[in-house]
C-alpha cells in the first residue's frame, strides 16, 4: 500500500487526497493527525480513511480501510488498528509495539490469530519514514533514511528505503511547477512523493500510473457513477517479440526495474547484465514419481507448519487432506490429487480485495489467484506435503499479469502448482518474484515500468 500520511502536515484538521489511476478517478483518502495522551505520556495520533473503487478482470471491485495509529512524538509506533473491507469480507488488525516484539491480533471471517513478530536487534521502526524526512526527525545516512514499517496485511515487517531526488519539473492542474521529490522504496508499491518550497505536499506518484492529488473533502468524495480503470490491463505488462506459453525453458531480458530480490533456484535464473537482467525459467517438469510423502518431509519442518492464515494442523484441514489424498503415499500423485479437487471446487471472484484465512476461504469456495494459492498450500501441508507460496507473473493472450501460485517440494526440487488452471504441469510462461511464507510472498511487488523482451524459447 503507498504511504498516505506522508502527504499531510500533521495538524487537527482533516485532509483529502483523490486518488487516481491513469487518469480516471478511482477513490479518495483523508488523515487526520492530531496529539494525544497514551498511557500518560505526550502521543501522536494519526486517523487514516481510504476509498477506492475500480475493477479487476472487470469484476467490480470496492475497497475501504481505516486505520488509527499512536506513535511517540519521534515517530515511533506505540500501538495500532487496521481494518479494511472488500465484497463483504473484512479484515482487522490491533497490534502493540514493544522495543523487541510486535504482539498482534489478526481478525478474520475464522476468529482470532494472536501472533508476535521480533523485532530485530538495531532496526529501526516508524510510522512513515518519508513524512519523518521531511520534517527532519529521520536524519538521512549516506543520502538516504532506511526504517522498517509493520505491514498488517502480511503480518509482517517491510523495509522501506526514502531517498530525497532533488528538484523536478511536475504538471499540476495543467501548470508546471518544479517541486522538491523524495523516492519512495517500498516493496509492496514504490513512489515518488513531489513537495513544495514550503513543505506543502503538491503530488504522490505510484505504480500503474496511480496518483494521489490534493482536493477538498468535496472534490474528494466526489467518485464516478460507475467503476473506472481494470487494475488487471492497469498493470499487465506487454512483452517484445513472441513469446510460446507451452515452452519448457524461455529467456528474457528485463530492463527499468530492480530484480535483484526477486528469486534464483532451480527452476528460474536472474543475472544482472549492464542495465538489464536476464530471467531463465525453466521449471521443473520431471518431478519425482515414486518419492513418497515421508521422503519429501525431511529436513523441511518449515514448510510444513501451520502458519498465519495456514491452519494445517486443524482438524477440519488435517481430515479434508485425508478424503483428498486417501491412501496415495507418493508426494507428486498426492499433490496432482489436490491440485485437481482444488481447481474443481473453487471459483474465481477477482472483486475481492482482502488477503483472507484458508478456512474462510473454504468456507466461501471463491477467491482471486492468492486466496487459491492459501487454500491449496494449507492443504498440502495438511497432507504433510512440504509448500511455499509464490508471488509473480503469468503470460496470457499476449501479455504478463501479476499471479500466484504454490510450489510443493517432491523430495529433490520444488514444483509449481497452480490451481487456478489446468492442467497440473506448469510450463516456463511462469515467472517469480517473491518466494517463502504468505508474508513474504504475498505482499505484492510491482514491476512498475519494467520492459520485458523475449530472447529465446525451447
Amino acid at each position: 500500500m503507498l504511504t498516505l500520511g506522508a502527504m499531510f502536515q500533521a495538524s487537527a484538521e482533516t485532509s483529502w487526497v483523490g486518488i487516481y489511476l491513469q487518469g480516471n478517478k478511482v477513490g479518495y483518502a483523508s488523515t487526520t493527525a492530531t496529539e494525544t495522551q497514551f498511557e500518560g505520556k505526550k502521543a501522536a495520533r494519526s486517523e487514516m480513511r481510504m476509498v477506492v473503487q475500480t475493477q479487476m478482470l472487470s469484476q467490480q471491485m470496492k475497497i475501504t480501510v481505516r486505520s488509527v495509529t499512536i506513535a511517540t512524538p519521534e515517530g515511533s509506533p506505540i500501538y495500532t488498528e487496521y481494518f479494511t473491507e472488500s465484497s463483504g469480507r473484512s479484515l482487522g488488525v490491533n497490534a502493540r509495539f514493544y522495543a523487541d516484539r510486535i504482539e498482534a491480533v489478526l481478525i478474520t471471517a475464522a476468529g482470532e490469530q494472536p501472533h508476535v513478530i521480533k523485532i530485530p536487534e538495531g532496526v529501526r521502526l516508524a510510522v512513515d519514514p518519508s513524512q519523518q524526512v521531511m520534517d527532519g526527525s529521520f536524519p538521512l545516512t549516506n543520502g538516504e533514511a532506511k526504517a522498517y514499517v509493520f505491514n498488517p496485511e502480511g503480518m509482517n515487517l517491510v523495509e522501506v528505503t526514502v531517498r530525497p531526488g532533488g528538484k523536478q519539473k511536475v504538471e499540476i492542474d495543467g501548470k508546471t511547477t518544479e517541486a522538491q521529490t523524495l523516492r519512495i522504496q517500498d516493496p509492496r508499491a514504490p513512489s515518488t512523493m513531489y513537495v513544495g518550497d514550503k513543505g506543502e505536499f503538491l503530488l504522490m506518484t505510484g505504480p500503474m500510473g496511480m496518483e494521489f492529488r490534493p482536493e477538498s473533502e468535496s472534490a474528494a468524495k466526489q467518485l464516478p457513477g460507475v467503476f473506472t480503470g481494470d487494475l488487471a490491463v492497469a498493470s499487465m505488462i506487454v512483452p517484445t517479440g513472441k513469446l510460446d506459453p507451452l515452452a519448457k525453458k524461455l529467456i528474457l531480458r528485463v530492463e527499468g526495474v530492480d530484480l535483484s530480490k526477486s528469486p534464483s533456484d532451480a527452476g528460474q535464473s536472474i543475472k544482472p547484465e549492464a542495465d538489464a537482467w536476464i530471467v531463465t525459467v525453466e521449471p521443473n517438469t520431471s518431478a519425482d514419481k515414486n518419492a513418497t510423502i515421508s521422503q519429501a518431509q525431511h529436513g523441511m519442518e518449515r514448510w510444513l507448519k501451520p502458519d498465519i492464515r495456514v491452519p494445517s494442523d486443524s482438524k477440519e484441514f488435517i481430515d479434508l487432506a485425508q478424503k483428498i489424498v486417501g491412501d496415495e503415499k507418493r508426494v507428486t500423485a498426492a499433490a496432482e490429487k489436490i491440485h485437481r479437487e482444488v481447481y474443481g471446487f473453487m471459483g474465481v471472484n477477482a472483486g475481492i480485495g482482502v488477503m483472507r484465512d484458508a478456512r474462510e476461504i473454504l468456507e466461501t469456495k471463491e477467491g482471486v489467484c492468492r486466496d487459491h494459492a492459501i487454500l491449496a498450500g494449507t492443504i498440502l501441508r495438511a497432507a504433510g506435503i512440504p509448500a511455499r507460496f509464490v508471488n509473480g507473473l503469468v503470460y496470457q493472450d499476449g501479455a504478463y499479469y501479476y499471479h500466484a501460485w504454490v510450489e510443493f517440494w517432491d523430495g529433490k526440487a520444488w514444483i509449481g502448482l497452480d490451481t487456478t488452471r489446468m492442467p497440473f504441469q506448469m510450463t516456463a510462461k511462469y515467472i517469480k518474484t517473491a518466494q517463502g511464507t504468505v508474508g513474504e510472498a504475498l505482499q505484492g511487488f510491482l514491476l512498475d515500468g519494467a520492459k520485458i523482451t523475449v530472447i529465446a524459447n525451447n
